[in-house]
């Protein structure tokens, strides 16, 4: 009688790929793992015999090299989890989420929302996972990673250099997260009701003294801010 086959090869071992292996260690799926840190080529194909699926977390642009490289010959489903390439034979799965230092718990990892060209290829690949999925055409990736990207991250940009200054005038940490937890939720709660400030009153001469007080990187991300809200 034929082994059983593991079900997957996780390939990687950033972020990404070490809570995608937690998450299946929490709810007890079986995997094995392979990386260029800490395994040779050789036993890659090795790997490649024992396992059903083959799932890539590794850099966008590393990802079609490997496949070519590595995978042409392997029979089951090879998929990734960029949110913008698109790879022909190759399955696509995003999940909407960032990734941090620590690991989350197991209700969190079942929330996150993962985007699938169909529901029904996410379901068949992992028939363990509970998580939302919702269908994302190839040709709008590359549009909703971008909007990923600025509504994720330029936010912390801004935060870290706010953040620098806030300290040196001696805010409390724990009143600047408050203040921005409120804000998140406010924004969730009423998205066309939670702005307030100079900007959503209009407030000429606030902003004038707001720029005026700002450091000139600073300055000149709120002027583009300012901007593009008159033109929005």
């Amino acid at each position: 009688m034929e082994k059983a086959k593991i079900p997957y090869l996780v390939i990687g071992a950033g972020r990404a790929a070490s809570h995608l292996m937690h998450y299946f260690d929490l709810k007890g799926i079986d995997y094995i793992n392979w990386n260029r840190k800490e395994h040779s080529f050789q036993a890659l194909d090795e790997c490649l015999t024992q396992v059903s699926d083959v799932l890539l977390l590794i850099r966008d642009s590393a990802i079609k090299e490997f496949r070519d490289a590595h995978l042409k010959d392997f029979k089951g489903v090879v998929a990734h989890f960029s949110g913008s390439l698109n790879v022909d034979g190759i399955a696509s799965f995003h999940p909407l989420m960032t990734f941090g230092p620590e690991f989350y718990d197991l209700p969190f990892y079942e929330k996150i929302h993962f985007a699938a060209a169909s529901k029904e290829t996410f379901r068949g690949l992992f028939p363990q996972l509970p998580n939302p999925v919702f269908e994302m055409k190839a040709s709008d990736k590359p549009l909703y990673h971008a909007l990923c990207v600025m509504s994720g991250n330029f936010p912390q940009i801004l935060w870290q250099s706010c953040l620098a200054r806030f300290d040196e005038l001696g805010v409390p940490k724990d009143a600047v997260a408050l203040y921005l937890q409120k804000n998140l939720e406010n924004f969730m709660e009423h998205p066309g009701q939670s702005l307030t400030g100079p900007l959503a009153r209009n407030d000429q001469i606030t902003i004038e003294t707001n720029l005026k007080a700002l450091p000139v990187r600073l300055r000149s991300l709120y002027e583009a801010f300012v901007t593009f809200f008159a033109k929005d």
